[in-house]
């Protein structure tokens, strides 16, 4: 059974060696800090549902620690009145977490304001990079919160923590030189980009439909907009004030459509469930949501749309001889999506990295392509 130190080592070996990591000082930070010591004993399961326990199974617990992938510590806020099994919070995969931080290019004497508390790894690397007095983290949940400064005690670390909406950032701490969020924003919060110095970097998942988010940098301007590329895919759970619906609006299985029509592509579900091809798709598609739901009866899956009002809908179901496309409502969704594929198709099929994301002084978000004044498709 290798130690909690030897396999610590490894990972941040590893981490080094894929290019994740490179900035020394953060390589100093990674090895400064065990992962372990942020992962509850009890209580958290592995991305994949498997429950983990260090005293009955101390060695997969280990494992399951230092594998580069997310650890749930948190299910439906906690409340056990609300069995849907929905993650709320997680330690983050060791690759995500480094790819964040290599992106915020943290400097000596810089101040972090970190939205998402989480398990407290993250804050505990901030702190070992900057100093415990560079960094200020918020957390929103009363129990995420208290767990997360056990565990930054119990490792040393001392940064303060603050119970409140990360939404509204920690003003009383501003200006940063960074603010770095972990958990994905689809409107980026004013108070992000204000408590931000002028010439700062606003860190954080950006996503305009769930499944599909991007690790956006974003330089502030000093005068509330902030614009900067887009980096990698990257997924993460939604600010809690950013929340979608529990369940989106979706067709019943026997709704009457408005049109109906076959398909002749021979899976046009699939430029959706790829993530090259969706995430274009769901910033030049405004206002909708989208999910995948098994179609008893005709043998296989059906890809649902709603518009967010709730007004309009879409599927595209498989016949046994191909699919067929029903949509209903003052929007016709599916068309909308074949679209925002042909515009993306005609552009060359553009990767993320050339796509970006500029924030107004008021508020407006806009995604454009190679550059701020290039093309641009306005986010509401």
């Amino acid at each position: 059974m290798l130690s909690a130190e030897q396999r610590h080592s490894a990972l941040i070996d590893a981490l080094v060696a894929a290019g994740d990591l490179r900035d020394p000082a953060l390589i100093d930070a990674f090895r400064a800090v065990p992962r372990h010591l942020f992962v509850p004993r009890r209580g958290a399961a592995t991305a994949h549902g498997t429950a983990l326990d260090a005293d009955t199974r101390p060695d997969h617990w280990l494992a399951s620690v230092y594998t580069d992938d997310a650890i749930v510590t948190q299910i439906d806020d906690g409340d056990p009145e609300r069995p849907r099994g929905l993650p709320t919070s997680s330690c983050s995969a060791p690759t995500v977490v480094a790819r964040m931080l290599e992106a915020a290019e943290l400097r000596d004497g810089h101040r972090v304001l970190e939205i998402g508390t989480g398990t407290g790894w993250n804050a505990a690397l901030l702190a070992a990079r900057l100093g415990d007095d560079r960094v200020v983290s918020v957390e929103i949940d009363p129990e995420v919160w208290a767990r997360a400064r056990k565990a930054l005690r119990a490792a040393g670390r001392a940064p303060p923590a603050v119970l409140s909406d990360g939404a509204e950032g920690h003003p009383a701490g501003a200006p940063y030189d960074r603010t770095i969020a972990t958990c994905a924003a689809v409107r980026v919060p004013p108070a992000w980009i204000r408590q931000t110095a002028p010439g700062g970097l606003v860190v954080l998942p950006w996503t305009a439909a769930e499944g599909a988010g991007a690790l956006a940098r974003l330089r502030t301007a000093g005068d509330g907009s902030a614009s900067g590329p887009f980096l990698s895919g990257i997924g993460f759970m939604p600010l809690r004030a950013q929340r979608p619906p529990p369940e989106a609006p979706a067709a019943p299985e026997d709704a009457v459509p408005d049109e109906t029509r076959l398909l002749p592509e021979p899976d046009p579900v699939s430029p959706l469930t790829r993530f090259a091809s969706a995430f274009p798709i769901t910033f030049m598609v405004p206002g909708w949501r989208m999910g995948l739901r098994h179609s008893p009866g005709i043998g296989g899956r059906s890809l649902w749309l709603a518009s967010a009002d709730g007004r309009s809908w879409a599927r595209v179901v498989p016949t046994g001889a191909g699919w067929r496309a029903e949509q209903a409502g003052p929007r016709s969704l599916w068309d909308e999506v074949e679209a925002a594929r042909a515009r993306w198709t005609a552009l060359g099929r553009p990767p993320l990295e050339r796509f970006g994301l500029t924030v107004g002084a008021d508020g407006r978000h806009r995604v454009w392509l190679d550059a701020p004044d290039g093309p641009g498709w306005p986010q509401g």
